[in-house]
């Protein structure tokens, strides 16, 4: 009776077929839906870049607000005849520069909610945009780690953050219905900067109940085989089936040089 094994070549084309199998599917998004968990989120990130003028700094501002006040009670006659040319004087010299001093103008700064948020722009480093699925049961509690974040938004408004016992900031997202996704609008500020490359490990998905999602990490480009950039066994895939075709092709060509070497004939002496 006949045996029937598979030889090198069989089990060598199964492999072939297996790595380019696996490559096709990360180059038509097909991979990462096949692995995922019932609960992921797609990380995209890129570099958030301002003029390196963009700022206000408080001295400036004080002296602008001074210079604008002494004119104006050098020349307003209402003050004058108000407070007389001492009480002018002294406001002048002495309550003007008091009131409007660079430490004034840092906490009226701090102090007025708009305009600290629009000078917060300037500890930006990184934007993103962050869309998270629930494709299994009901989930609670649900959060996701992102070293430096500052702000994070949803449509439905502000997204809380807060700090792991670890010292990671973390978006807490609270339940999420079955079958739920959420787009959130995240700024990440100079504590991504220092994580490097680190940055990748570091966010986390999970819920209430101690399951763990998972992580999907691009760049903000969205184009054909992008997963190829956040799955990173797809590259080695890839990799493999080009170094096995480089093998064959070469040993293809070695193999047509040795037959064509015995097939020439041989000169008398």
């Amino acid at each position: 009776m006949a045996k029937f094994g598979m030889g090198p070549a069989v089990v060598g084309g199964l492999l072939v077929a297996t790595l380019a199998m696996g490559g096709l599917l990360s180059m038509t998004g097909t991979l990462r839906g096949l692995i995922s968990p019932p609960l992921t989120a797609e990380v995209r990130l890129a570099e958030f870049q301002l003029p390196g003028s963009f700022g206000l700094e408080p001295q400036e501002v004080a002296d602008f607000l001074v210079g604008k006040l002494t004119k104006r009670a050098e020349t307003d006659i209402a003050l004058r005849l108000a407070m007389g040319t001492e009480g002018q004087s002294r406001l002048i010299d002495l309550v003007i520069p008091r009131l409007v001093s660079p430490s004034v103008v840092r906490e009226m700064i701090r102090d007025i909610p708009p305009l600290a948020k629009i000078l917060s722009v300037a500890e930006f480093k990184f934007t993103g945009r962050i869309k998270i699925t629930n494709r299994g049961a009901a989930r609670s509690d649900v959060a996701l780690t992102l070293p430096g974040t500052l702000l994070a938004e949803a449509d439905s408004g502000t997204v809380e953050i807060t700090t792991t016992s670890s010292g990671l900031t973390a978006l807490t997202l609270g339940d999420m219905a079955a079958d739920e996704e959420r787009v959130l609008r995240v700024w990440l500020g100079q504590a991504a900067v220092d994580a490097g490359a680190t940055l990748r490990q570091s966010v986390l998905l999970g819920d209430g109940a101690g399951e763990v999602g998972r992580v999907w990490i691009y760049d903000q480009a969205n184009w054909q085989g992008a997963d190829l950039q956040a799955i990173a066994p797809a590259r080695w895939m890839i990799a493999a089936v080009l170094l096995l075709v480089f093998v064959a092709a070469a040993l293809t060509v070695a193999f047509g040089l040795m037959t064509a070497l015995r097939r020439q004939p041989v000169s008398p002496v």
